[in-house]
């Protein structure tokens, strides 16, 4: 858990020195953070067999905030860069995803904790972007 979220300022970071400036950083964190759900969702489906069920359910809410996040970004003038970054947030996690599987890293205690926290409800700050 501590690897991931050293991953997850990674990526603020690295997105936050580029779209700082803009009008399109907001909706590069809410892109990179829905997607670290969506990819440790998947990975639980894929690689923890008891947690299939719970993360399937648990994936299904994010998809109304993806779905709010695309209408967004397609209202907007966003300039390629940026455009380019949002869509960049889901291979940058998915990288960071497999390294994690390879190292052994990615346990059934993660997933379950992943779901929890989907489950129980996404920060609701950093989502008031796609508002």
């Amino acid at each position: 858990m501590k690897k991931l979220t050293i991953c997850l300022i990674a990526v603020f970071l690295a997105f936050g020195a580029q779209a700082s400036k803009s009008q399109s950083y907001k909706l590069i964190t809410v892109s990179t953070y829905l997607n670290f759900y969506l990819m440790n969702l998947n990975a639980c489906e894929d690689y923890h067999p008891p947690a299939r069920q719970a993360a399937y359910k648990a994936e299904s809410k994010l998809y109304p905030f993806f779905e709010k996040l695309d209408a967004k970004v397609a209202k907007m003038n966003i300039d390629e860069d940026d455009k380019a970054a949002i869509a960049n947030t889901v291979s940058n996690r998915r990288a960071k995803l497999n390294a994690q599987i390879a190292e052994g890293e990615f346990t059934i205690e993660h997933c379950n904790a992943v779901i929890g926290i989907v489950n129980a409800g996404l920060d609701s700050t950093i989502l008031a972007a796609i508002d």
